[in-house]
C-alpha cells in the first residue's frame, strides 16, 4: 500500500502529507506494509528438491520447509510543536480565528517537511542504532562477505551478493556505456524492479545517457507527480544526505551508489508501520499554557527475498 492508504487522514493532516511527498519522493514510491509495533518478518528462504515434473500416479515431491523469522521493531519518529495560549488571546484585540489558524499552519507546514527529511534520509542511510531505522544502505553496505552485517535473515553472504561494484567513472562515453550495460544486466536480476534510487547528482548524468541512449522516458505515479524513467523504470531523485556523494572506494572519497528495488509488500521491499502518518492537532481545551500538535511516523524496513534489491556501489562522477 501507499503511505496515504495506511494513513489517517483526518482534518489537517492531509495537507500536511501532501507536503511531506513534495518534499521527500521515496515516501511517493515506497510500498508500506501494516505490521504490529514489535513483529516477526519472514524471508523467502523455501528450499527445494528434484524437480515437480512427475508421472502419472507417482508421488509428488515432497520439501520440508523451515521458516526463519527475525524480529523486526518499528522505529519510531515524532516531532511537537507549540503554540502558547497568548496567540489564542489576540481575538480579544481583533485578530481573526482565521489569522490564528494561519500563524499554526505554517509552523505544522515547517514541522512537516523536516520530519519528511529526515524520514527520507534514514529510509536510505539509517544506521538501526539511536532508535533509528535501518536504511537500505546499511542494510547492504558497500563490502565483502567480512564487512556485512546480518540483518532480517540474511547471512553475511547474501547480502553481499546484493551488492555490486561498479568501480566506474562517468566521465566518458565508453564508461557510461560500461556501466549502462551493468545497469541492463542488475535490472535483471531484479524482476518487477520499480524503482532506482539515486541522489540528484547521478540521477541528472543517468538521464542525460538514457536520452543519448533513447532509454529515457516518463511516467506518471500514483501521486499524479511526474516521474523520469529509464528503460520504463522509474528514476527517484534523492538528496546526497539519503545517498551520500563522498563513498570512499579506497582511493577517492566521490563515490556514490545507486540501488534498484521492487517495491511490494510481498517478496520485496517494503517498510513496515502501524502508523503511516500519524497526526495529533492541537487540542481544543488543554490544561497547559501551551497547546501541542504532534506528528509522527512509526516505521522500519522489510526486505523479503535476494532479488528484491541490488545495489551498485562505487559510481563516480
Amino acid at each position: 500500500m501507499k503511505i496515504s492508504q495506511v494513513s489517517l487522514l483526518s482534518g489537517r493532516a492531509q495537507g500536511l502529507l501532501e507536503r511531506m511527498l513534495q518534499i521527500a519522493p521515496i515516501l511517493q514510491m515506497a510500498e508500506f506494509k501494516l505490521d504490529s509495533s514489535t513483529h516477526y518478518m519472514i524471508k523467502d528462504s523455501d528450499s527445494f528438491s528434484g524437480s515437480a515434473a512427475r508421472a502419472e500416479g507417482s508421488p509428488v515431491q515432497a520439501d520440508n520447509q523451515v521458516p526463519t523469522a527475525s524480529s523486526v521493531s518499528l522505529a519510531l519518529y515524532s516531532r511537537e510543536v507549540t503554540l502558547d495560549d497568548v496567540r489564542k488571546l489576540d481575538k480579544n484585540v481583533g485578530l481573526s480565528e482565521a489569522g490564528l489558524r494561519l500563524f499554526s499552519d505554517r509552523r505544522l507546514a515547517g514541522l512537516a517537511v523536516k520530519l519528511a527529511t529526515e524520514i527520507q534520509d534514514d529510509m536510505l542511510s539509517g544506521s538501526a542504532a539511536n532508535n533509528k531505522m535501518l536504511g537500505i544502505l546499511n542494510f547492504v553496505k558497500d563490502a565483502e562477505a567480512a564487512g556485512q552485517t546480518e540483518r532480517l535473515g540474511f547471512s553475511a553472504a547474501e547480502l553481499a551478493a546484493m551488492n555490486q561494484r561498479v568501480s566506474l567513472k562517468l566521465d566518458s562515453t565508453a564508461n557510461q556505456d560500461a556501466f549502462i550495460e551493468v545497469l541492463y544486466k542488475a535490472l535483471a536480476e531484479v524482476p518487477g524492479a520499480n524503482a532506482i534510487l539515486c541522489n540528484i547528482n547521478l540521477s541528472a548524468r543517468l538521464n542525460t545517457i538514457a536520452k543519448r541512449l533513447g532509454a529515457a522516458g516518463e511516467t506518471i505515479n500514483s501521486f499524479g507527480t511526474r516521474v523520469q524513467t529509464f528503460n520504463n523504470v522509474p528514476i527517484v531523485p534523492l538528496p546526497t544526505t539519503a545517498m551520500p556523494q563522498t563513498e570512499s572506494d579506497g582511493a577517492n572519497a566521490d563515490n556514490c551508489s545507486l540501488v534498484i528495488t521492487r517495491f511490494s509488500e510481498e517478496l520485496g521491499t517494503a517498510f513496515s508501520t502501524n502508523s503511516g502518518f500519524y497526526f495529533q492537532d492541537f487540542p481544543d481545551v488543554q490544561a497547559a499554557a501551551q497547546a501541542k500538535a504532534r506528528l509522527q511516523f512509526f516505521l522500519n524496513l522489510e526486505v523479503e527475498r535476494t532479488d528484491a534489491l541490488k545495489r551498485l556501489s562505487r559510481i563516480r562522477l
